[in-house]
């Protein structure tokens, strides 16, 4: 397995050419952020460019792709509807029953989708319907907000963000297979007590 780029509070991911048709991917510190904007959603994004580069280069299911587009659209950033909004700025009102239907795609779609997401740091679950996105990658705001909600990620633990190489869902997916294979065959070898029974006890009779 190639080595992952991890992103750390501060860093972004940068690419560049390898003079052979493919990407190199380091790390650096922040410098700035780029400004996304379209008909209704505006924001700050970070790395959005070498973002959607990675997403595009993984081989992946495109039911994955899909869950990722439909929640970095629900980030909504605007200000301009604060009293709408189901969730703070910079996080996410939504679950896997209401990815399904905004996707169009099957629960078990959804679900693998989202655990590859959160296995790599991309978004965790802040509570019960809400999730944030990560946000040294993601949506950003003013520089106080994207501070409130770094502080938020980390006291939560929510882990560095890992830009992974085009394989690495396959592999994923592989070692998923074998962890649920080891841990079958881990419960088939248990030894199984077989508890006797109590008879009834009968009463004496007169």
């Amino acid at each position: 397995m190639d080595q992952l780029p991890i992103v750390r509070p501060g860093e972004r991911v940068v690419a560049r050419s390898d003079g052979k048709g493919g990407l190199i991917l380091g790390v650096e510190k922040i410098q700035g952020r780029a400004f996304a904007a379209s008909a209704e959603v505006s924001g700050y994004v970070l790395d959005a460019r070498v973002m959607m580069d990675v997403l595009g280069s993984l081989k992946m299911p495109g039911s994955w792709f899909q869950v990722w587009c439909k929640l970095v659209a629900l980030q909504n950033a605007n200000r301009a509807d604060d009293e709408l909004r189901a969730a703070e700025r910079g996080f996410v009102k939504t679950n896997q029953r209401d990815l399904k239907a905004r996707c169009n795609l099957s629960m078990a779609s959804v679900n693998e989708a989202s655990q590859f997401y959160a296995h790599i740091g991309w978004i965790r679950t802040a509570k019960r319907g809400i999730l944030q996105l990560n946000p040294w990658l993601t949506v950003a705001g003013t520089s106080g907000e994207q501070e409130k909600w770094q502080k938020a990620w980390n006291n939560a633990k929510g882990p560095s963000c890992i830009i992974p190489h085009s394989d690495y869902p396959t592999e994923w997916r592989q070692l998923r297979e074998a962890e649920k294979k080891a841990t079958e065959s881990a419960r088939r070898r248990e030894k199984v007590v077989t508890l006797r029974q109590r008879r009834p006890v009968r009463k004496a009779s007169a």
